[in-house]
């Protein structure tokens, strides 16, 4: 298994449109091969930014998810909303 860490800093104005799309968004990361589950939420710090955590089977299911039409989908619905472009790591639990 592989956790990803995705850190999504939203426009100041945008916050609402934000959650508003990304609920359909987590959906379609949802139903991708290798997901097997996921959280999101605001950040306490700094303001305006958002942390996804997924759950993946292994990297490459990751990386195959970038590689559909799927992917453009998910990115389209909140790319607009962003003040620049998230922040992403992975890592391998041990505990």
């Amino acid at each position: 298994m592989v956790i990803e860490i995705a850190t999504l800093f939203v426009k100041d104005e945008a916050e609402d449109d934000f959650t508003g799309s990304f609920d359909e968004a987590a959906e379609i990361l949802k139903r991708q091969p290798g997901c097997q589950g996921l959280r999101w939420g605001k950040r306490v710090e700094p303001a305006l930014a958002f942390v996804l955590e997924v759950e993946w089977g292994k990297i490459e299911d990751h990386f195959g998810f970038r590689e559909t039409d799927d992917y453009k989908t998910f990115g389209g619905l909140f790319r607009d909303y962003l003040s620049k472009p998230p922040e992403v790591v992975h890592f391998n639990p041990v505990g």
